[in-house]
C-alpha cells in the first residue's frame, strides 16, 4: 500500500501525541528526602523527624497532617544530644508533644492541655495522630497475624508488613507467616513485595488478616543485567534500553530478535528475508566499522557468544541492551558493537507451577508486487513495440491462445500458498528455600509461502539452582535447539517472476508440443509451450523429487557455576560455559531443473559448518553499604577460545536420485574442501560502582584484552570508562518546583576495541597455485597476501549525555540520550603499490563517526477505573560519517563507494531526470540518446555523460542507512479485556531497488515478464520508466529509490480469565488471543518489502498472519 509518507507520519503523531500531553494527571509531589542540613535557617518539621528517625534509629509515629506546615528553626536542634531533648526542645511550641512506647519507639501526639508536666510523666490530655476521631491518650495496640501467599497459593517469605503512615512493620516468615501489633481503630495495613502489586487492607475488627499478592512484571523491569552484575533502575549510569517478557509476548515473535524493533530506541533490527525462519540483523547506533561485523555480542545467561535467533522467545524473561561505551566496556573489545545480555526464566521456591503457552494461525502471501498478464505483456512486447518502429516478440500458438482466450497464467500464485504457522511451550518451574529449578520444551513450525518450504525448531532447557550452605551455591543451565529450514528450489521463484504470462502450467494445454520441443513431468509442462530453455515451470523447479535443499542446525548453550560468599557482601563466583552451533546443508538438483538440463544428469552439494566457543569467568564481587554509602567492586578474570571449522563437497552426474546421501556415486567430484580456524581471547577487567545519598552515583570500568590473531606488540589494549548520575530529583530545591516526580542527570566517556578480523590477519597466508611448467600444467603454492604485523585494535571512543525525566507521579517518563562515537584505526583494505606484488594489504585506516538522539517516552494516557491506554514512544536518529579514509589525502574509494564526509552506505551513480520525450529529440541527440529512454542530469554541462576521475557526473544520491527510527506501542486494558497495537518506521534510506535491476526492471526485454510499471510510449509520454524500444545504457539511474515505510506491525486483542473463574479451575491464569501480524505497510518502494532490499529470486514473498493463542498456567 503506497501513500504519501509525510502526511502519514504527521497523522501517526499527531493523533498519538496530544492525547497524551492534554490529560489532566493527578500530581502528587514526592517526599522529602532525609538529608542532614544543619546551615538552613529553616527546616520542615516532617524532614526534621525523617532525620531523627535515621540519625538516633529510632521509630517514630506521626501523622502527614499535623505536620504538615509546621517549621522551626534549626539551632533548635542539637545532635549531640539524646532525642528525647531535641523533642522538649522543639515541640511545645508546634503545640506538639510525644509519648514514648513500649516498643521503644516513640508517638507525636497533639498537646490538647497546657502542662508543665513530660509526656513521659503522662500528665495532661493528648490527641494521637493516628487517627482524629481517637481521643485517648493512651494507645492500645492490638496483635493480628496472617498468611501472605501468590495467586497459586503458595506462601511468599520475606514480604513487607507495614502499618501505614507509620514507620512500624515486620516481614513474613518462610511460611508467609507474620504477626504485628497494630492500633485498636482505623489501622491500615500494607503488603508489598519484590515483583508483586503493592495492596492495602483495613484491619477493622479483624485478628486474623491473609492475603495473596498479584505478579506485577513491572517491579521486576526495576532491575537491569549490566554485565557480571545487575542494577536498580534508579541506580543506572549508562545508557541501557529493557524489555520484559510481557513485551516479547506482545510481538509473537518467531525469532526473539524481532521483539527488539522499534521497542529499545538506538537500536536498528532488520530482517534478512521473507523465508520462514529467517533472522535479523542488529546494529546499535550506527556502523562502526566497515571491514567488520557490525553485530552486537549476545549474552544469555551468562553464556557469550549465543545466536539470537535460536531461541525460543517463550524462554525469556527480560533482554537488556547496553549501548554506550561506559556500559559495555566491561566486555572490552567484545562489547564493542554493543551488547545484548538476555536472562531466561528461572524457578522460584514454592509449589510446581506448570505454564503451557501455544498459538496456531494462517500465513497468507500478501504486499506482493504487480506483474504483466498475458494481455499486458503482449500488448508491450507485440503492440508498443510496433507503435514505436521496434520488432515484435516472438509467440507461440500455445501463448497467442492465451491472450486472445483472455486468460494469464498467474506463475506466482500457482506456486505460492496459504499455510499454518504454530508454537507450542511447556514449562515446569519450583522449588524450595535452597533449590529451585525450571524446564521447558518449545516446538514452532512456520510453513513457507512457497510450496515446500518452510522452518521447524525443537527447543529444551534445563536450569537448576542450589545452595548448598549458607555460604555455597551451585547451579547449572542448559539450552538445546534443532533448527530444520526447508530451503527450497531459488531457482523456482526465480522462475515465476521470470516465466512469461502467456505460457501454460499442465503439459495437456500446450496446443503444439513439438513447437517448443516442450516435455512432460508428472502432467506439467516443463517449457510451459514456450520456446524458451532459460525458463523451466516454476511448478517442476521446485518439486520435492526434483529439488532439495535443506538446512539442519543444532545449537547447545551450556553453563556452570559455583559461588562461594566467605563473608556478608563478599563473593566469589567461578563459571564454565560453552557455546556450540552445527549446521548440515543439503543441495541436490534433479534432472528437471535449469542446471542440469543439458546433462540430464542430477548434482548434490553437502556442506558442514561447526562453531564451539569456550568461556572460563572468575568474578570477584564486593558490596558495602554503611550509612550514606553504597559501594560495588566487581572484579573479573575471563579466558575465551573459539574455533571454526568447515567442509564441503559438490558431485555431478550421479547414478541415480539419490539426494545428497549417495555422493560416492557421481562420476565427477567438483570440489572438495575443509577449513579450520581458531582463535583466544584472555582479559582481566574491574568495575566500581559508587553512590552516595543514593543521588550522586560513579561507575568506573576498565578491561584488558589480549587477542590471539594480532601480532606480538600489538595483542594487548586497555579499554576504560567512567559515568557519574545526579538523581537531581531527591534535591530539595528541585522538589519544591513541584515539576519533575524523578529527575536524573547521567553523563559517561568510554573506550572500546574491535578486532573481529580473521585469525589469521597479520600473517602472510599460502593458496594453492597453477603455473606452466614447460608445456606442462603443473600445481604450487604461493603467497596469497602480503603480512601486516602492524595490524592493531579498532577503538571507538564514545560520549553520552543521558536525562531521565518523570510528571505527574511518573505518569510521563522519558529517557533522552545524546552520544557521539568516533572509532580509529579501521581495518581496511588498503591499496599498495604493485610493485610489492601484491594489489592490497589489511591496515589501520580510516575513521567513522557516529552521533545521534536517543528518546524514549512512556505515559499513562488515562487510567480510570477498570480502563487504562498507555503508550510506548521510541525514536533514535543516527548520522553516520567517514572522517579520515586510508589517509594520505585520499578522501574517497569510487569502486567500493566510500567518501570521506558520507555515510559508510552511499549510493554513488547518475541521478535520474525522467525519460527522454519526443518533443525534446534533438538535446536527446547531443548525448546519443532517443525519445523514451532514460535521463539523468549532466552535471557540469559539458554535454556529455561522463564517469571519468576528472570529469564524473555521478553524485551520492542517498543512503541505505535510514535517518531515523520511530516505534509506537499503545496498551488498553478494559477489565479482563486487553488491547495492543505496535507501529513500526523506518525513514530516509535508499535502497538500489534489486527487483529492477533484475530482469524484472529491464523492460526492454521481451524474454521475461516484469513487473507492472507505467512505462514510456509515444501515446504515453510516462516520466517514471523508459520504454520497450529504447536502449537504456544509464537504466541504473531509475532503480534507487525511497525505501522509507510505515508498518503496522502487530494487532493482538485479548482476554484474561477472572480470578474466580481461574480458582474455580484450579488455574493461577488463563489469557486467550488473538493477533494480526503485518497487516498493512505504507511505502513508495517497488520492491518486495521496503525494510529490506530483497533479490527476489532467492527469497520468499512477503506475508501476512492471522493467529489465536493462550497463556495457561497453574
Amino acid at each position: 500500500m503506497k501513500v504519501n509518507i509525510t502526511i502519514f507520519s504527521l497523522l501517526l503523531m499527531g493523533g498519538l501525541i496530544p492525547p497524551t500531553i492534554g490529560q489532566t494527571l493527578a500530581y502528587q509531589p514526592r517526599p522529602a528526602a532525609i538529608e542532614t542540613v544543619q546551615t538552613a535557617a529553616t527546616l520542615k518539621l516532617a524532614d526534621v523527624l525523617l532525620l531523627f528517625k535515621e540519625h538516633y534509629k529510632a521509630d517514630i509515629l506521626y501523622s502527614d497532617r499535623s505536620v504538615q506546615n509546621q517549621f522551626l528553626n534549626a539551632t533548635q536542634i542539637d545532635w549531640n544530644q539524646p532525642i528525647e531533648s531535641n523533642f522538649k526542645k522543639i515541640l511545645p511550641s508546634l503545640g506538639l508533644d510525644y509519648k514514648r512506647q513500649k516498643n521503644g519507639g516513640y508517638l507525636i501526639v497533639k498537646k490538647t492541655k497546657d502542662s508543665n508536666s513530660t509526656a513521659s510523666a503522662q500528665s495532661g490530655t493528648y490527641k494521637p495522630l493516628m487517627a482524629e476521631d481517637l481521643e485517648k491518650a493512651e494507645i492500645i495496640d492490638k496483635k493480628i497475624s496472617g498468611t501472605v501467599t501468590d495467586a497459586s497459593g503458595e506462601a511468599l517469605p520475606g514480604v513487607s508488613v507495614v502499618i501505614k503512615n507509620t514507620q512500624r512493620g515486620t516481614v513474613t516468615d518462610v511460611n508467609g507467616h507474620y504477626s504485628i501489633d497494630v492500633p485498636e481503630q482505623n489501622a491500615f495495613v500494607v503488603f508489598s513485595y519484590v515483583g508483586y502489586v503493592k495492596q492495602e487492607l483495613e484491619v477493622g475488627n479483624r485478628t486474623v488478616v491473609d492475603i495473596k499478592l498479584k505478579s506485577d512484571e513491572s517491579a521486576l523491569e526495576e532491575v537491569v543485567v549490566i554485565g557480571y552484575g545487575a542494577v536498580e533502575k534508579n541506580d543506572l549510569t549508562g545508557a541501557v534500553g529493557s524489555i520484559q517478557s510481557k513485551d516479547i509476548v506482545r510481538a509473537n515473535p518467531v525469532q526473539a530478535a524481532k521483539a527488539l524493533q522499534g521497542q529499545v530506541a538506538g537500536v536498528n533490527v532488520q530482517k534478512t528475508s521473507n523465508k520462514a525462519g529467517a533472522g535479523y540483523t542488529i546494529d546499535i547506533r550506527g556502523e562502526s566499522s566497515i571491514n567488520s561485523t557490525n553485530e552486537p555480542l549476545v549474552v544469555v545467561d551468562g553464556v557469550m557468544g549465543a545466536n539470537l535467533n535460536n531461541l525460543n522467545p517463550s524462554d525469556i524473561q527480560s533482554m537488556d541492551v547496553l549501548k554506550d561505551a561506559s556500559s559495555t566496556a566491561i566486555y572490552g573489545s567484545r562489547g564493542a558493537n554493543g551488547v545484548i545480555i538476555i536472562t531466561t526464566k528461572k524457578g522460584t521456591s514454592g509449589k510446581p507451577r506448570v505454564s503451557y503457552d501455544a498459538y496456531v494461525g494462517q500465513k497468507t502471501p500478501n504486499h506482493l508486487p504487480a506483474l504483466m498478464t498475458a494481455q499486458d505483456f503482449y500488448k508491450a512486447y507485440n503492440d508498443d513495440r510496433l507503435m514505436d518502429g521496434g520488432v515484435a516478440e516472438k509467440f507461440t500458438t500455445t501463448e497467442l491462445d492465451m491472450v486472445n482466450s483472455g486468460k494469464s497464467t498467474d506463475w506466482l500464485d500457482l506456486l505460492t500458498q496459504p499455510t499454518l504457522q504454530t508454537s507450542h511451550s511447556l514449562s515446569v518451574s519450583g522449588g524450595s528455600d535452597n533449590t529451585t529449578y525450571y524446564f521447558s520444551g518449545g516446538y514452532l513450525k512456520e510453513g513457507g509461502t512457497i510450496a515446500r518450504t518452510g522452518f521447524e525448531r525443537y527447543s529444551i532447557k534445563g536450569g537448576l539452582d542450589s545452595k548448598l550452605n549458607d555460604k555455597v551455591k551451585v547451579g547449572f543451565s542448559s539450552y538445546y535447539t534443532y533448527n530444520l529450514y526447508k530451503l527450497g528450489s531459488n531457482e523456482a521463484i526465480r522462475s515465476a517472476y521470470r516465466a512469461r504470462p502467456t505460457g501454460v502450467n499442465l503439459y495437456e494445454d500446450v496446443i503444439n508440443p513439438a513447437e517448443s520441443s516442450d516435455l512432460n513431468y508428472q502432467g506439467y509442462a516443463v517449457w510451459m509451450g514456450i520456446n524458451d530453455k532459460q525458463v523451466l515451470n516454476p511448478i517442476v523447479e521446485g518439486d520435492r523429487d526434483n529439488y532439495q535443499h535443506e538446512n539442519k542446525g543444532s545449537s547447545i548453550l551450556a553453563n556452570a557455576y559455583v559461588e562461594f560468599e566467605p563473608f556478608k557482601g563478599l563473593t566469589f563466583r567461578s563459571s564454565i560455559s560453552t557455546a556450540f552451533n552445527s549446521e548440515r546443508e543439503g543441495d541436490y538438483r534433479g534432472t528437471y531443473t535449469k542446471s542440469q538440463q543439458t546433462t540430464q544428469k542430477p548434482r548434490a552439494q553437502y556442506d558442514t559448518r561447526a562453531t564451539g566457543t569456550y568461556t572460563w569467568d572468575n568474578v570477584l564481587n564486593y558490596q558495602l553499604n554503611k550509612a550514606s554509602h553504597s559501594l560495588t567492586v566487581t572484579a573479573v578474570q575471563s579466558a575465551f577460545k573459539n574455533r571454526y571449522e568447515t567442509s564441503t563437497i559438490s558431485v555431478n552426474n550421479l547414478a541415480y536420485e539419490s539426494g545428497w546421501y549417495a555422493l560416492g556415486t557421481a562420476a565427477n567430484i567438483t570440489g572438495v574442501g575443509s577449513n579450520l580456524s581458531e582463535n583466544a581471547l584472555l582479559s582481566y577487567m574491574g568495575r566500581i560502582n559508587y553512590g552516595f545519598k543514593n543521588k550522586y552515583l560513579l561507575t568506573l570500568t576498565g578491561r584488558s584484552d589480549g587477542a590471539s590473531q594480532l601480532s606480538e606488540g600489538n595483542k594487548w589494549a586497555f579499554f576504560p570508562s567512567a559515568a557519574i548520575a545526579w538523581r537531581a530529583g531527591d534535591e530539595t530545591f528541585i522538589r519544591d518546583l513541584n515539576v519533575f516526580s524523578d529527575l536524573k542527570l547521567r553523563l559517561s566517556y568510554g573506550v572500546v576495541g574491535n578486532a573481529t578480523v580473521s585469525p589469521y590477519s597479520t600473517q602472510a597466508n599460502i593458496s594453492k597455485t597453477s603455473y606452466d611448467f614447460d608445456g606442462t600444467p603443473a600445481y604450487g603454492f604461493a603467497p596469497s597476501n602480503l603480512a601486516n604485523r602492524q595490524l592493531k585494535w579498532e577503538k571507538s571512543k564514545e560520549y553520552n549525555f543521558g536525562i531521565n525525566m518523570g510528571f505527574f507521579n511518573n505518569r510521563i517518563t522519558t529517557a533522552i540520550e545524546l552520544y557521539n562515537r568516533k572509532t580509529e584505526d579501521l581495518i581496511l583494505s588498503q591499496k599498495i603499490p604493485t610493485s610489492t606484488g601484491f594489489d592490497e594489504i589489511t591496515a589501520n585506516v580510516g575513521k567513522i563517526e557516529n552521533k545521534g538522539v536517543e528518546i524514549n517516552l512512556n505515559t499513562v494516557n488515562l487510567d480510570l477505573k477498570g480502563f487504562k491506554w498507555s503508550t510506548n514512544f521510541n525514536f533514535s536518529t543516527n548520522k553516520n560519517t567517514i572522517l579520515e579514509l586510508y589517509g594520505g589525502g585520499i578522501d574517497e574509494d569510487k569502486g567500493n563507494g566510500l567518501f570521506v564526509g558520507e555515510a559508510v552506505k552511499v549510493n554513488y551513480n547518475y541521478k535520474f531526470d525522467g525519460i527522454w520525450q519526443t518533443n525534446q529529440i534533438d538535446e536527446a541527440k547531443v548525448y546519443n540518446q532517443v525519445p523514451g529512454s532514460v535521463r539523468v542530469v549532466d552535471q557540469n554541462q559539458d554535454g556529455k555523460i561522463s564517469s571519468n576521475d576528472g570529469i564524473d557526473d555521478r553524485v551520492i544520491l542517498g543512503s541505505s542507512l535510514p535517518k531515523w527510527l520511530l516505534g509506537v506501542t499503545n496498551r488498553f486494558s478494559y477489565n479482563n479485556f486487553d488491547l495492543s497495537c505496535f507501529i513500526y518506521t523506518r525513514q530516509g534510506a535508499q535502497y538500489r531497488n534489486n527487483m529492477l535491476s533484475g530482469t524484472m526492471g529491464e523492460i526492454s526485454s521481451g524474454r521475461y515478464n516484469h513487473l507492472k510499471l507505467n512505462y514510456w510510449t509515444s501515446q504515453n509520454p510516462s516520466n517514471d520508466y523508459f520504454g520497450v524500444v529504447a536502449a537504456n545504457p544509464y537504466r541504473t539511474a531509475i532503480q534507487y529509490q525511497d525505501a522509507s515505510f510505515i508498518r503496522i506491525s502487530d494487532i493482538t486483542l485479548g482476554y484474561t480469565l477472572p480470578g474466580k473463574a481461574l480458582n474455580r479451575y484450579g488455574l493461577s491464569n488463563l489469557r486467550v488471543y488473538a493477533q494480526a501480524s503485518n497487516p498493512f505497510v505504507f511505502h513508495k518502494f517497488d520492491g518486495l518489502d521496503p525494510e529490506y532490499n530483497s533479490s527476489a529470486y532467492d527469497d520468499d514473498v512477503p506475508s501476512s498472519i492471522l493467529l489465536f493463542g493462550l497463556n495457561l498456567s497453574f
